[in-house]
């Protein structure tokens, strides 16, 4: 499933697992720094739902422009630092 059960690690689904592994390969690379933004959307039936937005029922709208490509305006997004402020944002 795409979010299974936080515990046991082995019930996470592809979200909680994806968190792990891009922190893993962040740990792992010492000659860079990263900033990573946690958000969390939903597309369904061409509607985009921002599921971390005090209304997730609010649609936003797909936005391009040549600067920062495609983007969701008015995403809300968080900065963490590891995968338990992951974990945080979502729950």
């Amino acid at each position: 499933t795409m979010e299974g059960q936080w515990d046991p690690p082995e019930m996470r689904g592809i979200i909680p697992r994806a968190f792990c592994r891009i922190f893993e390969k962040i740990e792992a690379t010492h000659d860079q720094n990263f900033l990573v933004r946690a958000s969390f959307l939903e597309i369904y039936n061409e509607e985009v739902r921002d599921l971390l937005s005090k209304d997730p029922k609010n649609q936003l709208e797909l936005k391009e422009d040549n600067d920062r490509g495609v983007f969701v305006k008015d995403l809300t997004s968080y900065v963490v630092k590891g995968v338990t402020e992951m974990e945080n944002v979502l729950l």
